[in-house]
This record gives C-alpha cells, sequence and structure tokens, in this order.
C-alpha cells in the first residue's frame, strides 16, 4: 500500500478542488477539470461514481492539511 498524498504533494488548484468535493460529499464530473479529477483519483484521493466525484477516506485527510 502506498503512502496516503500530503497536502503539499498537490498543487493549490488541486487542494481546492479536493478541498471543494470534500465540502459538498458529491459534485458533479463537470464541476473539475479532466486533468484534476485523472490527477486526484491517481493519488487515491476521490473516486468517480454515478457519474461525479466522491471523497475518499485519504482525501478528507488531506483536504484538512
Amino acid at each position: 500500500m502506498q503512502q496516503i498524498a500530503r497536502a503539499s504533494d498537490i498543487t493549490a488548484g488541486e487542494l481546492q478542488a479536493l478541498r471543494r468535493v470534500v465540502a459538498e460529499s458529491f459534485v458533479s464530473r463537470a464541476t473539475l477539470t479532466r486533468l484534476q479529477i485523472d490527477r486526484l483519483s491517481s493519488l487515491e484521493l476521490v473516486h468517480c461514481a454515478m457519474g461525479g466525484v466522491m471523497p475518499t477516506p485519504a482525501g478528507r485527510i488531506v483536504s484538512r492539511g
């Protein structure tokens, strides 16, 4: 298992997007750029389901950082 990403591992824009996802618990995929979704997903901070983006437990931790 990989180590959980830190807030310093992502850009300011990615952190802002992650915080929005965490604050709302679910956002439409259209809310984020494809690049943001791909990057945050590859770091296992969000996952996509039902046409939207939801935070993972790791994403909730990182968003507080």
